[in-house]
């Protein structure tokens, strides 16, 4: 299982989408009205929190504008072709990061 911390922007649309139809199948179910509606809202509220956190993932290839938003607290998902690529990124964050410490 991965960590809400370990997803990334796709990955929590793809779980909001999934509550949804588990929201829409709630009100589907033989059960009483207010059970199914309780479960809808249940489902539909985690769905819209995760959608939330979808959205405030930002792509950016400026390496000082990637640090600001990590250090605001936000996330960041680095979209890379390879692995090369991916480490290129992450080895010029920790060079920013590094250079901001020092100054």
């Amino acid at each position: 299982m991965k960590h809400p911390h370990a997803l990334n922007p796709s990955a929590l649309q793809q779980r909001a989408a999934a509550l949804k139809a588990r929201a829409f199948a709630a009100l589907r179910a033989d059960s009483s009205l207010s059970v199914r509606l309780a479960r809808y809202n249940v489902a539909m509220a985690k769905a819209r929190e995760l959608e939330a956190q979808a959205e405030q993932c930002k792509a950016t290839s400026d390496a000082s504008q990637a640090l600001a938003w990590l250090q605001g607290g936000h996330r960041a998902h680095i979209r890379a072709a390879n692995l090369r690529e991916h480490l290129e990124h992450v080895r010029s964050l920790t060079l920013k990061a590094q250079e901001v410490r020092h100054a």
